[in-house]
Protein backbone atom coordinates (compact mmCIF):
# COMPACT_ATOMS: atom_id res chain seq x y z
CA UNK A 1 0.00 0.00 0.00
CA UNK A 2 -0.24 2.35 -1.94
CA UNK A 3 -0.95 0.05 -4.90
CA UNK A 4 -1.42 0.72 -8.60
CA UNK A 5 -4.67 2.74 -8.35
CA UNK A 6 -3.37 4.97 -5.57
CA UNK A 7 -0.12 5.72 -7.40
CA UNK A 8 -2.04 6.39 -10.62
CA UNK A 9 -4.32 8.85 -8.79
CA UNK A 10 -1.21 10.63 -7.47
CA UNK A 11 0.36 10.63 -10.94
CA UNK A 12 -2.72 12.15 -12.56
CA UNK A 13 -2.87 14.83 -9.87
CA UNK A 14 0.81 15.72 -10.31
CA UNK A 15 0.40 15.70 -14.07
CA UNK A 16 -2.17 18.48 -13.71
CA UNK A 17 -0.22 20.58 -11.21
CA UNK A 18 3.53 20.02 -11.74
CA UNK A 19 4.13 19.98 -15.51
CA UNK A 20 6.06 23.12 -16.45
CA UNK A 21 7.16 23.92 -12.90
CA UNK A 22 10.85 24.34 -12.12
CA UNK A 23 12.50 22.73 -9.08
CA UNK A 24 14.68 25.30 -7.31
CA UNK A 25 15.74 23.28 -4.27
CA UNK A 26 15.49 19.79 -2.77
CA UNK A 27 15.72 19.72 1.01
CA UNK A 28 16.71 16.29 2.32
CA UNK A 29 15.55 15.76 5.89
CA UNK A 30 16.19 11.98 5.90
CA UNK A 31 19.28 11.09 3.82
CA UNK A 32 18.26 7.46 3.12
CA UNK A 33 15.08 8.69 1.41
CA UNK A 34 16.94 10.30 -1.53
CA UNK A 35 19.44 8.48 -3.74
CA UNK A 36 21.50 10.59 -6.12
CA UNK A 37 22.85 14.14 -6.34
CA UNK A 38 19.92 16.52 -5.69
CA UNK A 39 21.83 19.39 -7.32
CA UNK A 40 21.36 17.70 -10.70
CA UNK A 41 17.58 18.05 -10.33
CA UNK A 42 17.61 21.66 -9.18
CA UNK A 43 16.79 24.41 -11.68
CA UNK A 44 15.18 21.78 -13.89
CA UNK A 45 11.65 21.98 -15.29
CA UNK A 46 9.27 19.02 -15.04
CA UNK A 47 8.22 17.83 -18.49
CA UNK A 48 6.02 14.76 -17.89
CA UNK A 49 5.09 11.93 -15.54
CA UNK A 50 4.67 8.18 -15.98
CA UNK A 51 3.96 5.10 -13.89
CA UNK A 52 4.61 1.37 -13.99
CA UNK A 53 3.06 -0.72 -11.25
CA UNK A 54 3.60 1.08 -7.96
CA UNK A 55 6.50 3.24 -9.22
CA UNK A 56 6.04 6.88 -10.26
CA UNK A 57 8.45 8.71 -12.56
CA UNK A 58 8.81 12.49 -12.91
CA UNK A 59 10.82 13.53 -15.96
CA UNK A 60 13.08 16.61 -16.02
CA UNK A 61 14.16 18.74 -18.97
CA UNK A 62 17.78 17.52 -18.65
CA UNK A 63 16.53 13.93 -19.31
CA UNK A 64 16.98 12.81 -15.70
CA UNK A 65 14.10 11.13 -13.89
CA UNK A 66 12.93 11.31 -10.29
CA UNK A 67 11.65 7.82 -9.50
CA UNK A 68 9.31 7.66 -6.50
CA UNK A 69 8.44 4.46 -4.64
CA UNK A 70 5.99 5.04 -1.79
CA UNK A 71 6.33 1.51 -0.35
CA UNK A 72 4.04 1.10 2.70
CA UNK A 73 3.45 4.58 4.10
CA UNK A 74 4.82 7.04 1.55
CA UNK A 75 2.83 10.15 0.64
CA UNK A 76 3.25 12.95 -1.88
CA UNK A 77 1.62 16.17 -0.69
CA UNK A 78 1.41 19.46 -2.59
CA UNK A 79 1.72 22.43 -0.27
CA UNK A 80 -0.80 24.70 -1.97
CA UNK A 81 -3.58 22.32 -0.93
CA UNK A 82 -4.85 21.19 2.46
CA UNK A 83 -2.23 18.72 3.56
CA UNK A 84 -0.68 16.65 6.29
CA UNK A 85 0.24 13.15 7.34
CA UNK A 86 -2.70 11.45 9.06
CA UNK A 87 -0.89 10.94 12.35
CA UNK A 88 -3.15 11.00 15.45
CA UNK A 89 -2.94 14.14 17.56
CA UNK A 90 -0.71 15.83 15.00
CA UNK A 91 -1.57 19.19 13.43
CA UNK A 92 -2.10 18.23 9.80
CA UNK A 93 -1.84 21.81 8.57
CA UNK A 94 1.85 22.10 9.48
CA UNK A 95 4.52 20.80 7.11
CA UNK A 96 7.18 19.65 7.24
CA UNK A 97 6.20 17.41 10.15
CA UNK A 98 7.86 14.42 11.82
CA UNK A 99 7.00 12.17 8.86
CA UNK A 100 8.40 14.50 6.18
CA UNK A 101 11.58 13.12 4.56
CA UNK A 102 12.03 15.41 1.53
CA UNK A 103 10.85 18.86 0.48
CA UNK A 104 10.84 19.90 -3.19
CA UNK A 105 10.63 23.67 -3.70
CA UNK A 106 9.49 25.29 -6.94
CA UNK A 107 10.14 28.64 -8.61
CA UNK A 108 6.55 29.81 -8.07
CA UNK A 109 6.88 29.31 -4.31
CA UNK A 110 4.94 26.06 -4.08
CA UNK A 111 6.33 22.97 -2.36
CA UNK A 112 5.99 19.20 -2.61
CA UNK A 113 6.44 17.15 0.55
CA UNK A 114 7.50 13.50 0.53
CA UNK A 115 6.18 12.03 3.78
CA UNK A 116 6.96 8.50 4.90
CA UNK A 117 6.15 7.38 8.42
CA UNK A 118 8.09 4.08 8.27
CA UNK A 119 10.98 5.29 6.07
CA UNK A 120 10.76 2.41 3.58
CA UNK A 121 9.95 4.63 0.60
CA UNK A 122 12.51 6.44 -1.52
CA UNK A 123 13.19 8.83 -4.39
CA UNK A 124 16.00 8.05 -6.84
CA UNK A 125 17.47 10.44 -9.41
CA UNK A 126 18.22 8.38 -12.51
CA UNK A 127 19.24 8.51 -16.13
CA UNK A 128 16.91 6.81 -18.60
CA UNK A 129 19.19 3.75 -18.95
CA UNK A 130 19.32 3.48 -15.15
CA UNK A 131 15.53 3.63 -14.95
CA UNK A 132 15.27 0.86 -17.55
CA UNK A 133 17.73 -1.25 -15.58
CA UNK A 134 15.84 -0.81 -12.29
CA UNK A 135 12.49 -1.69 -13.84
CA UNK A 136 13.60 -4.52 -16.14
CA UNK A 137 12.55 -7.20 -13.64
CA UNK A 138 9.04 -5.83 -13.20
CA UNK A 139 6.18 -7.78 -14.75
CA UNK A 140 3.65 -6.11 -17.00
CA UNK A 141 1.54 -3.33 -15.55
CA UNK A 142 -2.05 -4.50 -15.04
CA UNK A 143 -3.36 -1.66 -17.22
CA UNK A 144 -0.78 -2.20 -19.97
CA UNK A 145 -2.25 -3.18 -23.36
CA UNK A 146 0.18 -6.10 -23.39
CA UNK A 147 -1.44 -7.52 -20.25
CA UNK A 148 -3.46 -9.95 -22.32
CA UNK A 149 -5.41 -13.05 -21.32
CA UNK A 150 -2.69 -15.21 -22.85
CA UNK A 151 0.11 -13.44 -20.96
CA UNK A 152 -1.73 -13.69 -17.65
CA UNK A 153 -2.61 -17.37 -18.01
CA UNK A 154 0.92 -18.31 -19.08
CA UNK A 155 2.41 -16.57 -16.05
CA UNK A 156 0.12 -18.51 -13.72
CA UNK A 157 1.29 -21.86 -15.12
CA UNK A 158 4.91 -21.49 -14.02
CA UNK A 159 4.38 -22.11 -10.30
CA UNK A 160 2.35 -24.09 -7.79
CA UNK A 161 2.48 -21.33 -5.19
CA UNK A 162 -0.89 -20.11 -3.85
CA UNK A 163 -2.56 -17.84 -6.38
CA UNK A 164 -2.76 -15.06 -3.78
CA UNK A 165 1.05 -15.03 -3.42
CA UNK A 166 1.58 -15.09 -7.18
CA UNK A 167 -0.66 -12.08 -7.70
CA UNK A 168 1.51 -10.11 -5.28
CA UNK A 169 4.73 -11.02 -7.13
CA UNK A 170 5.81 -7.78 -8.79
CA UNK A 171 8.16 -9.70 -11.09
CA UNK A 172 5.09 -11.25 -12.68
CA UNK A 173 2.47 -8.49 -12.45
CA UNK A 174 3.34 -4.89 -11.59
CA UNK A 175 0.92 -3.02 -9.37
CA UNK A 176 -1.20 -5.63 -7.60
CA UNK A 177 -1.12 -5.36 -3.81
CA UNK A 178 -3.01 -6.98 -0.98
CA UNK A 179 -6.24 -5.00 -1.34
CA UNK A 180 -6.89 -5.76 -4.98
CA UNK A 181 -5.59 -9.35 -4.88
CA UNK A 182 -8.13 -10.21 -2.17
CA UNK A 183 -11.07 -8.55 -3.87
CA UNK A 184 -10.27 -9.81 -7.37
CA UNK A 185 -10.08 -13.39 -6.12
CA UNK A 186 -13.46 -12.94 -4.45
CA UNK A 187 -15.06 -11.56 -7.60
CA UNK A 188 -13.67 -14.53 -9.52
CA UNK A 189 -14.78 -17.06 -6.86
CA UNK A 190 -11.25 -18.43 -6.48
CA UNK A 191 -9.92 -19.63 -3.15
CA UNK A 192 -6.70 -17.72 -2.35
CA UNK A 193 -4.89 -20.97 -1.43
CA UNK A 194 -5.46 -22.52 -4.88
CA UNK A 195 -2.16 -23.48 -6.57
CA UNK A 196 -1.49 -21.01 -9.34
CA UNK A 197 -0.96 -23.67 -12.00
CA UNK A 198 -4.32 -25.25 -11.17
CA UNK A 199 -6.22 -22.14 -12.29
CA UNK A 200 -8.15 -23.00 -15.45
CA UNK A 201 -8.10 -20.81 -18.54
CA UNK A 202 -11.70 -19.79 -17.86
CA UNK A 203 -10.94 -18.82 -14.27
CA UNK A 204 -7.77 -17.06 -15.39
CA UNK A 205 -9.79 -14.90 -17.78
CA UNK A 206 -12.30 -14.09 -15.04
CA UNK A 207 -9.51 -13.14 -12.64
CA UNK A 208 -7.79 -10.91 -15.18
CA UNK A 209 -11.07 -9.11 -15.91
CA UNK A 210 -11.75 -8.72 -12.18
CA UNK A 211 -8.31 -7.20 -11.58
CA UNK A 212 -8.76 -4.64 -14.35
CA UNK A 213 -12.31 -3.87 -13.22
CA UNK A 214 -11.42 -3.13 -9.59
CA UNK A 215 -8.28 -1.19 -10.52
CA UNK A 216 -10.29 1.14 -12.77
CA UNK A 217 -13.05 1.47 -10.17
CA UNK A 218 -10.51 2.47 -7.55
CA UNK A 219 -8.84 5.07 -9.76
CA UNK A 220 -12.23 6.68 -10.41
CA UNK A 221 -12.89 6.67 -6.64
CA UNK A 222 -9.56 8.35 -5.86
CA UNK A 223 -7.88 5.22 -4.53
CA UNK A 224 -8.36 3.32 -1.26
CA UNK A 225 -7.73 4.85 2.15
CA UNK A 226 -7.89 1.70 4.26
CA UNK A 227 -8.13 1.41 8.05
CA UNK A 228 -4.48 2.40 8.53
CA UNK A 229 -5.24 5.84 6.98
CA UNK A 230 -1.78 5.89 5.36
CA UNK A 231 -2.89 6.81 1.85
CA UNK A 232 -4.02 10.32 0.99
CA UNK A 233 -4.15 12.14 -2.32
CA UNK A 234 -1.74 15.03 -2.97
CA UNK A 235 -4.35 17.52 -1.75
CA UNK A 236 -4.52 15.71 1.60
CA UNK A 237 -7.96 14.17 1.06
CA UNK A 238 -8.77 10.49 1.49
CA UNK A 239 -9.69 8.14 -1.32
CA UNK A 240 -13.19 6.66 -1.40
CA UNK A 241 -12.67 3.17 -2.81
CA UNK A 242 -12.53 1.63 0.68
CA UNK A 243 -16.32 1.79 0.64
CA UNK A 244 -16.22 -0.64 -2.30
CA UNK A 245 -14.17 -3.37 -0.58
CA UNK A 246 -15.66 -6.81 -1.18
CA UNK A 247 -13.67 -8.85 1.38
CA UNK A 248 -10.52 -6.90 2.24
CA UNK A 249 -10.48 -5.94 5.95
CA UNK A 250 -14.04 -7.28 6.32
CA UNK A 251 -13.27 -10.40 8.42
CA UNK A 252 -16.23 -11.32 10.59
CA UNK A 253 -18.63 -9.32 8.43
CA UNK A 254 -21.24 -10.99 6.18
CA UNK A 255 -20.36 -11.80 2.58
CA UNK A 256 -21.99 -9.35 0.20
CA UNK A 257 -23.37 -12.27 -1.82
CA UNK A 258 -24.18 -15.19 0.51
CA UNK A 259 -24.01 -13.55 3.98
CA UNK A 260 -21.44 -16.11 5.23
CA UNK A 261 -18.91 -14.49 7.55
CA UNK A 262 -15.72 -13.38 5.84
CA UNK A 263 -12.66 -15.22 7.17
CA UNK A 264 -9.06 -14.10 7.56
CA UNK A 265 -5.90 -16.16 7.30
CA UNK A 266 -2.26 -15.58 6.41
CA UNK A 267 -0.71 -16.63 3.12
CA UNK A 268 2.94 -15.78 2.62
CA UNK A 269 2.81 -13.65 5.75
CA UNK A 270 0.07 -11.42 4.33
CA UNK A 271 -3.43 -11.00 5.72
CA UNK A 272 -5.84 -12.75 3.37
CA UNK A 273 -9.61 -12.29 3.34
CA UNK A 274 -12.12 -14.59 1.65
CA UNK A 275 -15.64 -16.02 1.78
CA UNK A 276 -15.45 -19.74 2.67
CA UNK A 277 -18.66 -20.43 0.76
CA UNK A 278 -18.21 -18.34 -2.41
CA UNK A 279 -14.50 -19.21 -2.67
CA UNK A 280 -14.46 -22.95 -1.92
Amino acid sequence: MPELPEVEVVRQFLDQHLIGKTITNIEILTPKSFIGDPKLAENQTITKTSRIGKQLSIYLENNLILLFHLKMTGQIILGEFVFGHPTPKEDKSILPNKSTRLVFKFSNGSQLFFNDQRKFGWVKLLTRPELTEIQKELGLDILDRKFTSKYFYNQLQFTSRPIKSVLLDQNKFAGIGNIYANDALFLSKINPKTPSNKITLQKSNQLRQSLIKIMKESILAGGSTAKDNKYVRPDGTSGQNQFNFRVYQRDGEPCLICKTKIKRLKIGGRGTFFCPKCQK
